[in-house]
């Protein structure tokens, strides 16, 4: 079963005697949601990129199966030919050659160019979690502060 932001904005729970505070229980859904609608966002943006790359690659190897048809050709041509015009030929199939790896190796730069990018976004992503997570710990050690200064309790015995 997927979880939709819409699915955590509208998750419900049971009140019960001395339980969880619904406003911050509210809060805390509608904040997971949106980090999580941003995270899909992001998925969304990342599987679109990774179509768009694929795509080109399978262009790059259609370039390379009509490069590779092309030598076929050629080859034929030149058996027909002098041994001059053969030569030349062979000039030719090799500098094809040349170009079909050049272009394989562009194509593979551009995958671990790819995977790199991922990886990046992937340690930013656990930076910002581990940035978020020390936030919220700092506010709640800030309100745990207040409310000692306060001289407020703070295991809900008011309620």
């Amino acid at each position: 079963m997927k979880i939709t932001p819409l699915d955590i904005q509208q998750q419900q729970f049971r009140v019960r005697f001395r339980g969880f505070d619904m406003v911050e229980v509210d809060n805390f859904l509608d904040l997971l949601a949106s980090e999580f609608e941003e995270l899909l966002k992001e998925n969304s943006k990342l599987q679109e990129e990774d179509r768009r790359k694929l795509a080109r690659i399978n262009e790059l190897e259609a370039s390379e199966k009509e490069l590779r048809d092309t030598l076929v050709s050629v080859q034929r041509i030149t058996e027909e030919m002098r041994n001059n015009a053969r030569k030349e030929a062979e000039t030719i199939i090799e500098e094809a050659k040349l170009n079909a790896r050049r272009i394989i190796d562009s194509a593979q730069t551009q995958a671990l160019h790819i995977e790199a990018e991922i990886n990046q976004l992937k340690r930013q992503r656990a930076q910002f979690e581990a940035s978020l997570e020390a936030t919220i710990e700092l506010h709640r050690k800030l309100l745990a502060n207040s409310k000692e200064n306060a001289g407020e309790p703070e295991s809900g015995e008011d309620e």
